[in-house]
């Protein structure tokens, strides 16, 4: 019997929700592409930093008062977000083993709310499959939510407690998430709640995009 085995590069994305496109992305890849040097200093320097942020004493209580925090992309449509905090994501997933996990929010709360609505009538596999999505979502080491307010939203407020609950959740556990979004400090207190912006502050580092799309809009 022949056995084929994967390539080691690409297991290591697998399951991970990162694109195709963007998955094994280096920091490196992103300078050629963008120029935005200062950007991706930044980022740099939370790579290489986050195991020393990520720390425990030996009664294992954290050692720094950045201990589970993330990162935040804030800016206009195509101006590099994903693909920095992707390329971030794929840098910590390659130089420090811990498992990451990639979702537009968008498609986390469709599946929250299929979750919620499924009955015996939906596939079993289908239910699975949001299922696994929304655990990684919940528990992976480190999570990129991209497109933050682009969600649905309703008068029951479901998306924007859910982000905040998720968010609150996994600071509270030591698991660094990262967002991007199109939206303003101010427009984020509107679309959610002062309360929530405030703890953004608290629970990411925000790093501002500015300038033309150098992907033509495709963000």
């Amino acid at each position: 019997m022949i056995t084929t085995q994967m390539d080691p590069e690409k297991a290591r994305w697998v399951g991970t929700g990162i694109p195709l496109r963007l998955r094994g992305l280096t920091l490196n890849d992103v300078e050629e592409m963008s120029g935005d040097t200062s950007s991706i200093k930044k980022a740099r320097i939370y790579v290489e930093g986050y195991r020393a942020q990520q720390s425990k004493n030996w009664r294992g209580l954290p050692t720094s008062n950045a201990f589970g925090r993330g990162l935040l992309f804030a800016g206009h449509p195509g101006t590099g977000k994903t693909t920095l905090a992707a390329a971030v994501l794929c840098e910590l997933r390659r130089r420090w083993g811990v498992s990451v996990y990639a979702s537009r929010y968008s498609e986390h709360i469709e599946r929250e709310r299929s979750l919620l609505r499924a009955d015996q009538s939906v596939d079993p596999e289908r239910v699975s499959r949001w299922q696994y999505a929304v655990e990684r979502v919940q528990w992976a080491d480190v999570v990129l939510l991209d497109d933050v307010g682009h969600e649905h939203s309703t008068d029951s407020k479901f998306a924007e407690d859910t982000l905040e609950k998720l968010l609150r959740q996994r600071y509270d556990e030591g698991r660094p998430t990262l967002i991007t979004t199109n939206l303003s400090g101010d427009d984020w207190a509107a679309r959610y709640s002062k309360a929530l912006r405030s703890f953004m502050d608290q629970c990411t580092r925000r790093e501002i995009f500015t300038g033309e799309s150098y992907r033509r809009g495709d963000q």
